[in-house]
């Protein structure tokens, strides 16, 4: 059992391995190379190929294209970055007043705790009135 796990560290790719410019394009490259690119996943397909305005994807194990507005999608990931970025402001908003109502809360505690002691004087008070109204009676 002291067999040798070798991790094996890959690159990300950066550059498409071929970029097409029509479906028809890559309609003629897929046939040439549809056995090793049918054991790639969509991911990894379309990180390697580009044809323009589409998308690869598979249904039901049949690769497919589908339309895809490039500038549209950017415009979609410029929008969900901002909306993230307000997100993690008002989570920052957020944590300011949980520090606020944690400082209120301890001071209220304080408070209470007072105003319970000075309820317990004024029983005392009171339990001595009435002691000594019925001692004089």
């Amino acid at each position: 059992m002291n067999e040798t796990v070798e991790i094996k560290i890959i690159e990300p790719i950066l550059h498409y391995a071929k970029e097409f410019i029509s479906p028809e394009e890559f309609n003629l490259y897929y046939k040439i190379h549809k056995d090793e690119m049918d054991k790639l996943t969509t991911h990894k397909l379309n990180k390697l190929y580009h044809i323009k305005n589409y998308r690869i994807t598979k249904i039901k194990g049949e690769l497919m294209l589908k339309k895809f507005n490039e500038s549209l999608a950017k415009t979609k990931t410029a929008d969900n970055d901002a909306k993230l970025r307000q997100f993690v402001d008002t989570d920052n908003d957020n944590t300011d007043l949980e520090k606020r109502i944690e400082m209120l809360e301890v001071e209220y505690k304080n408070d209470i705790e007072q105003l319970n002691d000075e309820i317990k004087n004024i029983k005392l008070v009171l339990q001595s009135v009435r002691d000594y109204l019925v001692s004089q009676s």
